[in-house]
């Protein structure tokens, strides 16, 4: 018998052919490439059959499934050829295959196929009560509790109980890629279902007991990509509560990726609600907004949005990019089609300004409703709209390109007072009326200040949806060629830069929980040895500024946990690369790395972050984007980097 990836399928005599009974396998970790994109597409098979005179042998069945690891194929196609080789091989009198295959897109995909004997008459269900044996690939027997599905009847539809007897769960299990809950088998011999993924919305948290505090209350509001979240801090910096809500998912066709703005404002009022039955909404002095660094829309008067947002990682203005590059300065933060002003331009491309009064980032358009008032920013997020931080005007060479000038909005230090908070708004939940809302940040800006680094080579590192490098430095650092850039802060500056590659590339593979159970099983010392550069799609913007670069995960290994590992490494020695040119273009040499977002929360990748930059990791203040941008609205900051 071979002990490679093989599509020879061996088999042995039944040795009860007089007498039906089912045959289950399942395998976790089937592995074929996307013919698309190149990418890994990860599915759980599972196979039902009942045997006539022939059986599979199961470490064939196994070097069969291995053979598609380096196949292109869609779904549909590898399910049905798998199930067209199998009967080929056992000509068996009924099989079923089912295909879960994990999400990708935002999308499940299951398939399910099946074949009948012609004459074949299956006989009458067993009694629920009766235990069933299946067959993992991984070497494991699993026995189902009583209740689960019957053999098929002999019409195509197969009725399954809402509860399914699933085995208790073992290690392969728990960690196989996105696991799935099986749906019930409809009348059809081959089907294909998709749909979308959604996030459980976060429980309600309980009501407040004891006092409330009378002193002033700050909070921080901070828009991700799939969440929101608010927090209340004290005038010392304590924190007094914390809500979060859950985002849709951005919607990605091609090189276009939107978001629908109403959803985060849905977002914002949610937390705000929850996070005032912990705290006196009356005690709330002011309150400041960070959103994602790039991620825009165009709205009315009225801060109606006139178009949808144009996410961060939208990779629709490659033209427009190249058209800013030929015009703008050295020292410029548009360059590159992650920029906000190549999607301003994208938009005026297709006349959408015509009917719009501004031009406005995330955080600019929450707080505009916050206040009542549109049309103001600040000079965090104009960076990538064209501001110059250094001058603090907008550069005469932006008439070059046609700019709408007349869209730009007034341009604030992050920290200053915008206005009182709208009257509506102050009213619904029980605001003062002198409620102060201030200029915000971007996400990055707000994880360095929540960090609590300080002083020039101190550096902090968001292990968010994506990776975001921020080194303190005494002089802006800028390099269109790498896709680097710096924000001011105060008298002081932010270089640094944002990769595609982060916790979305994780998240395509495996679930939460799944990683929380594989990282005390990793092996931080021992490196994998995989030269992997993760990335979620085409286009990377830092430390490599390439529109066009592709993921490389492979080659693929034979158990999820170095899969796992292997991802932690490359996204590990992209953050290493970043550090290493910053220095190289003038910043100071790294001394200290903080670290924000969920990937702070493991320990696991923390070791390995600590073997690759060679540095020991600070623990940071606060993980939390919020935190900084409460500590904007308290007024620490200004003071601090004065």
């Amino acid at each position: 018998m071979p002990t490679t990836p093989s599509k020879e399928l061996e088999t042995f005599p039944n040795p009860t052919p007089e007498r039906d009974y089912i045959i289950d396998i399942e395998t976790p970790e089937f592995t074929c490439l996307c013919p698309k994109t190149g990418q890994p597409d990860f599915a759980t098979l599972r196979l039902e059959y009942v045997p006539d005179r022939l059986c599979v042998e199961l470490k064939s069945l196994k070097l069969y499934f291995w053979s598609y690891r380096d196949e292109g194929a869609f779904h549909e196609k590898v399910t049905n050829t798998i199930l067209n080789d199998l009967v080929t091989a056992t000509k068996p009198r009924y099989m079923r295959l089912t295909a879960a295959f994990n999400v990708r897109g935002g999308i499940y995909t299951t398939v399910e196929t099946e074949y009948h004997k012609p004459g074949w008459t299956p006989p009458p269900p067993p009694p629920d009560y009766l235990p069933r044996e299946r067959h993992m690939l991984s070497g494991k027997v699993a026995v189902d509790e009583p209740g689960k599905p019957a053999p098929p009847a002999a019409t195509t539809q197969v009725e399954t109980p809402a509860k399914s007897g699933l085995p208790p769960t073992v290690r392969t299990e728990r960690f196989r890629m996105l696991r799935r809950t099986r749906s019930s088998i409809p009348e059809i011999k081959t089907k294909t279902t998709s749909k979308p993924a959604t996030v459980a919305p976060p429980p309600e948290p309980e009501p407040p007991s004891g006092p409330q505090r009378d002193e002033p209350v700050f909070l921080g509001i901070d828009l991700g990509t799939t969440g929101c979240r608010v927090l209340a801090i004290d005038s010392q910096g304590d924190i007094l509560a914390d809500t979060t809500a859950p985002l849709p998912a951005p919607m990605k066709s091609g090189d276009q990726t939107t978001q629908d703005p109403t959803q985060w404002w849905k977002a914002v009022t949610g937390c705000l609600e929850r996070l005032f039955s912990q705290i006196d909404a009356s005690q709330v002095h002011s309150v400041a907004v960070n959103g994602t660094s790039g991620t825009l829309l165009l709205c009315d008067e009225n801060g109606g949005p006139v178009t949808p947002a144009l996410m961060y990682n939208d990779q629709r203005a490659v033209n427009q990019a190249k058209k800013i590059a030929t015009v703008a300065g050295g020292h410029c933060g548009a360059i590159g089609a992650s920029s906000s002003l190549a999607r301003l331009l994208w938009l005026q491309g297709k006349k959408l300004d015509k009917r719009a009064t501004h031009v406005l980032h995330q955080a600019d358009w929450i707080s505009g409703l916050l206040a009542g008032v549109f049309g103001h920013s600040d000079y965090n997020n104009c960076l990538k709209l064209g501001f110059d931080t250094e001058k603090m005007e907008w550069p005469k060479w932006m008439t070059k390109l046609g700019v709408n000038l007349a869209l730009l909005p007034e341009v604030h230090i992050p920290g200053e007072v915008l206005g009182s908070i709208d009257a509506e708004i102050a009213e619904r939940f029980g605001l003062q009326p002198d409620t102060q809302v201030v200029a915000g940040t971007t996400d990055g800006v707000a994880a360095f200040l929540a960090a609590g680094a300080r002083e020039p080579g101190h550096g902090v590192t968001s292990l968010g949806t994506t990776l975001v490098l921020k080194l303190l430095s005494d002089k802006p650092v800028f390099s269109d060629k790498h896709g680097v850039y710096s924000h001011r802060l105060g008298n002081y500056w932010l270089a640094g830069g944002a990769s595609n590659s982060g916790g979305v590339v994780l998240q395509q593979y495996f679930k939460e929980d799944q990683m929380r159970e594989m990282t005390p099983l990793l092996e931080p010392e021992e490196p994998t040895g995989l030269d992997y550069y993760p990335l979620p799609d085409t286009g990377e913007r830092f430390p490599i500024n390439d529109p066009e670069m592709a993921p490389r995960l492979e080659p693929l290994p034979g158990d999820s946990l170095m899969f796992f590992q292997g991802m932690l490494e490359g996204i590990t020695h992209i953050e290493a690369r970043g550090y290493q040119l910053l220095t190289e273009l003038g910043a100071p040499k790294l001394v200290s790395v903080w670290t924000t977002g969920g990937g702070s929360q493991n320990p696991a990748w923390e070791r390995i972050r600590e073997r690759i930059l060679g540095i020991k990791m600070q623990k940071a203040h606060s993980g939390h984007a919020a935190y900084g941008t409460a500590l904007l609205a308290t007024g620490m900051v200004a003071k601090t980097f004065q």
